[in-house]
This record gives structure tokens, C-alpha cells and sequence, in this order.
């Protein structure tokens, strides 16, 4: 059935809908193909090895993988997996921050003195190098290669690929750290002033802009599975914000003292996150209860870290940068954290950022005397999506991909921590209909509670509609309508007129005097009002006219007035 013309298809189905048999084979020839992509998705997952493949393994029981250098690793490996560890020495201009893009192919530098930097690591060729005079404290890669955004000494910044500035975000004040959002191109930031601003960079426009109330933020990871930002704060909490909502949806106490560090998993989807403090504590937590998987101290305090697409974590605290495989796991000590799986030192210079490389074994490291590119086995995936980020991607090929993600863009209020949000809604468009529709068999009507006050009145037959109601083409009655709007407007006017200097009491009064809309339920209101007081006044004078039947004091006509 594949490849058949449409109109082959619409003949067929329209026969198939008299012929039985025919419609069997349909069937039957639809479920084989269903069978079948299934069978050869899975014999794909077959071949693919989704076990620790790549990794570091021992020979026996006494080796260890974090006693291995990265000179013994580069000498012992490929030509092209030897070329990817490089170190560059920029002690002038650090410490220096690192930003991958989606694909993998291309770095980013920032000195905290304003050397900029960005160029395809893979060749070796360089994109844009700027000396910006003043301090840049962060860089991030926008939807491809093709821009990057700098948060400079005051102002955001966003430059082209040839380093051109091409935009000066003045509503984004002393920013300390910008995260993007590929799906709804959204660059969060958050700075000094404790604000957590979103800039649509498709639009230009601010989406939206929190106040946290928990002061100066210098911590921001984003979770890649549901799009939420994570914010480390000075007092050990942290919190959960999308741009639809003004308030954080979790926060949590996670350490006594300042966060220095958060993280999320990509390998989970985002449901493990390890947060550190200045305290020297680490700890692993589970995002789908917030519970505390594993706590661990360290004799220094990380400054930052980092999840692989494998699941490998990255530490960086003084000098030393640590990798772990599963911190998840308790040790010996359950204080200690367990033997590493990597350790690299970098002498004389403390740890400032640090990335992974995506689809590839390698991890950016950002000190204060430049960049070193560390090769960390097995912490790369090896199978890339080419419609998702495709690290081999042409010209042509980025552009298709860039107008097809503009069209596919996700609005910013999408962002919930229910991920199945969308899958939840109701798209039977004909259940619906045949709820509403009383002619209908799946009809249900609504409960009395729930209706509103003219459905009720209708239901009690309070309700008299007007039987001379003309259509909405009658243009008498869209004339009368105008003049009764042009003179509510004036009295409105008027009435307001009045108000001036004079208390709220009194134009609370006034507005309620001013009320003057005609509706059914308007309508249908004071004829039930007026019923009301007829009754109650025929009623006082029937109990007059017994009371004074009953004293002896009734006139000759008082017995008239019974009814």
C-alpha cells in the first residue's frame, strides 16, 4: 500500500466500505505493515548497545580508571580522538566560561576580562574573536551557530557569527547566567537584581519577568526534558520557574548554605538533579518526589557541574576536576563519596565551568588560564538524531532545520511540569458535540448546580422570553441599541463627572445607580422581584383583615379584602 496514488487509495477504501472482502484484505495489509515496522524497530534496538559501551574497563581488580592520565589516553588512541584534546592558554583573560552548541560541532569562550571567542573545534577553524574592554561574566549559543548571546558588565549582548553585535538587551541588567530554550527560543536570565527574565530571540519581545525575592542569583541549569528553569539561591533554596506562571512551582531547602551548582541528567530525562553547596555537600536528587537520593562531602567546595548524554557527572571543585559514573550508588562511607572514574588537575588555576561535548567523549573545561578539552570515554552518545541536532549538518541543511524549527515552535505556556499535559486534552471533537448536542445518544445533561442563573430560571419557567424578540438584522432594533449604548456612555460620563473629589462610598453608590444593562437575566430578575412584593403585600393585608375579624373591630367591607 505504500507509494500507491491517492486517489487509488480513496477508490479503494470508498469499495471496501460495500465490499467485505475487500475490506478484510485492507485491514489485513495495514496490521502487516504495522507488525512489521515494529519488528525492524526493534531489531534496530538490537543492534544498537545501549549498556555502558565506551567506557574505561580494567583488566583486574587492582587497576584503577581515575589513575589513568590523559597523556597515556591521547597516545593510545586514534588520530582523530587524539586530535580532540588540546589545551589553550589564555592566563590574561580568565577565568573563562564554556557553551557547547546542540550539535556538538562548535565551542564558545568568554575571559571574565572580555576576550570572546567561538570556532568549530572539530576543524579548527575560528569564527569570531573580540577583546570587549569590560567584564563578561557568561556565553550561551542561541538555536545554531549562527548567533551567541554575552552577558556583559551591564547589558546582554547578542552577536552574529562574525562577531558583530546585532543586539543590546537593555532590559536585562548585570545578568550573571543565560540559559536557551531550542524549542520555545527563549533566553532566560538572571542576574544581581534577582529577576528571572525570558527574551523571545524570534520575536524580540520580553515574554515575561519574575521578581524571585531571594536576591542575588549566580546558579541557573535548565531541565531539557520539560523546558523548567533551575535557580540556585544565596540562602540554599531552590526554585522552579516557567515564564506562564509568576511564582516558583517547587522550591525546595536544599543546602544550609549558598548554591554553588545545579545539574540535570539528560540521560533520565531529567528526573535526577545534583545541586552543590558552598558547604562542600553534593547531593543526588530525584525529581518526580524531590526526594535526596545520595548526600556527599567533599573536602573543597564545587564550583561547578555537569551530566554527560550517558549519565557520567562531572565535578569541578579547586583545581581538580572529578567524573563520576553513579553517584546514585552508596558507598562504604555513605559521607565519602565513592572512587572516581576520571580525575584530571590542573595546577596553579582553580575550576570555573565546565561542559560535555554533546555526541562526542569529550568535556570542556574553563579555568582561570584558558580552556583545556579533556577526552572522557563513554561519556558521549554515538547515535544522533539528524532531524534532532546532526553534527554534520550543511549549509543548506541548517537552514531548512532553522525554518522548520520556527514553525514548530512550542508557546511559552506550554511549559508545565506535567509533561502530559497535551496528551490529557480531549480531541474527540464528535464526543464533544454529542455531549452538547441533546439530539445526540452520548447526550448528558448538565446538573442543576451547574448551570447558570438563566438556565435555572428557564428550568423553573420563571423565565418569560420575549415572544416579539426581533432577529439581529432588524435594523430598528440595532438602531434603538445604538442610541441606548450612546446614552449609557453619556450617563457614564456624567456620573463620572460627578464623582470627582468625593469619597469611595459615595462612587461606590453612584455606580450602583449607574448600572443600566438590559439583559434576560436582568429582566427576568425583576419580574420575579415584583412577584415577589405582590405576594408579600397581599399577604400583610389578608393578616390586617384576619386580625381584625378576629378583635371584633372589623368594618362592614373589611370581608371583602379575603381572597
Amino acid at each position: 500500500m505504500y507509494g500507491a496514488r491517492p486517489e487509488l487509495v480513496q477508490k479503494n477504501w470508498v469499495k471496501s466500505q460495500s465490499d467485505k472482502k475487500l475490506g478484510h484484505h485492507l485491514n489485513a495489509l495495514s496490521s502487516s505493515a504495522k507488525a512489521s515496522g515494529m519488528k525492524s524497530h526493534e531489531h534496530d534496538d538490537l543492534l544498537l548497545d545501549h549498556s555502558n559501551s565506551g567506557l574505561m574497563e580494567t583488566e583486574n581488580e587492582m587497576e584503577r580508571t581515575w589513575k589513568v592520565k590523559q597523556d597515556e589516553i591521547v597516545e593510545s588512541s586514534a588520530i582523530a580522538t587524539a586530535s580532540k584534546a588540546f589545551s589553550l592558554k589564555l592566563e590574561e583573560f580568565g577565568p573563562y566560561a564554556v557553551d557547547y552548541t546542540r550539535n556538538g560541532r562548535h565551542l564558545a569562550i568568554a575571559g571574565r576580562k572580555g576576550h570572546i571567542g567561538t570556532f568549530d573545534w572539530h576543524s579548527g577553524r575560528l569564527h569570531a574573536e573580540i577583546q570587549l574592554k569590560e567584564t563578561a561574566r557568561a556565553i550561551r549559543w542561541l538555536h545554531d551557530e549562527s548567533f551567541f548571546a554575552v552577558a556583559q558588565k551591564q547589558y546582554v549582548y547578542i552577536y552574529d557569527k562574525d562577531g558583530l553585535e546585532v543586539h543590546q538587551l537593555r532590559n536585562h541588567v548585570e545578568v550573571t547566567q543565560m540559559e536557551f530554550l531550542p524549542y520555545h527560543f527563549l533566553l532566560a536570565t538572571v542576574g544581581n537584581a534577582g529577576y528571572l527574565k525570558y527574551q523571545d530571540t524570534s520575536t524580540g519581545q520580553l515574554v515575561a519577568e519574575m521578581r524571585t525575592k531571594l536576591g542575588s542569583c549566580q546558579t541557573m541549569a535548565q531541565n531539557p526534558h520539560n523546558a523548567f528553569i533551575h535557580l540556585g539561591h544565596q540562602n540554599g533554596t531552590v526554585s522552579l520557574w516557567s515564564p506562564s506562571v509568576s511564582k516558583p512551582q517547587v522550591q525546595l531547602q536544599a543546602h544550609r548554605g549558598p548554591v554553588s551548582s545545579i545539574a540535570l541528567d539528560p540521560s533520565t530525562l531529567g528526573t535526577r538533579m545534583v545541586t552543590t553547596g558552598v558547604d562542600g555537600t553534593v547531593k543526588v536528587w530525584d525529581t518526580r518526589k524531590w526526594a535526596v537520593l545520595n548526600e556527599y562531602q567533599f573536602k573543597k567546595t564545587p564550583k561547578t557541574a555537569a551530566w554527560s548524554q550517558k549519565g557520567l557527572l562531572g565535578l569541578g571543585w579547586g583545581n581538580h576536576v572529578s567524573v563520576f559514573k553513579d553517584l546514585q550508588r552508596p558507598g562504604q562511607n555513605p559521607r565519602m563519596p565513592p572512587p572516581p572514574y576520571m580525575t584530571h588537575t590542573f595546577p596553579g588555576t582553580a575550576v570555573n565551568d565546565m561542559r560535555f561535548c554533546p555526541f562526542d567523549d569529550v568535556l570542556g573545561v574553563g579555568h582561570g588560564s584558558g580552556f583545556t578539552s579533556l577526552i572522557i570515554p563513554g561519556a558521549g552518545e554515538a547515535n544522533f538524531d539528524s532531524l534532532e541536532a546532526d553534527p554534520f549538518e550543511g549549509k543548506r541543511r541548517r537552514r531548512e532545520r532553522e525554518v522548520n524549527s520556527l514553525l514548530d515552535k512550542i508557546p511559552f505556556d506550554m511549559i508545565t511540569l506535567d509533561t502530559e499535559m497535551v496528551g490529557k486534552l480531549d480531541t474527540n471533537v464528535m464526543k464533544a458535540e454529542e455531549r452538547i448536542n441533546p439530539d445526540k445518544p452520548g447526550y448528558k445533561e448538565t446538573p442543576y448546580a451547574q448551570k447558570t442563573r438563566l438556565d435555572r430560571l428557564k428550568a423553573d419557567g420563571e423565565h418569560q422570553e420575549d415572544e416579539e424578540e426581533d432577529s439581529e438584522d432588524d435594523e430598528d432594533e440595532d438602531e434603538e441599541r445604538r442610541k441606548a449604548k450612546k446614552q449609557a456612555r453619556v450617563e457614564k460620563a456624567d456620573a463620572k463627572k460627578r464623582a470627582r473629589g468625593r469619597n469611595s462610598t459615595l462612587k461606590k453608590m453612584l455606580r450602583k445607580r449607574r448600572r443600566n444593562v438590559v439583559d434576560p437575566q436582568t429582566v427576568a430578575l425583576k419580574e420575579k422581584l415584583e412577584r415577589q412584593r405582590a405576594a408579600t403585600k397581599i399577604a400583610k393585608q389578608n393578616a390586617l383583615a384576619q386580625k381584625s375579624a378576629a378583635s371584633g373591630t372589623a368594618g362592614a367591607l373589611d370581608r371583602f379584602g379575603f381572597k
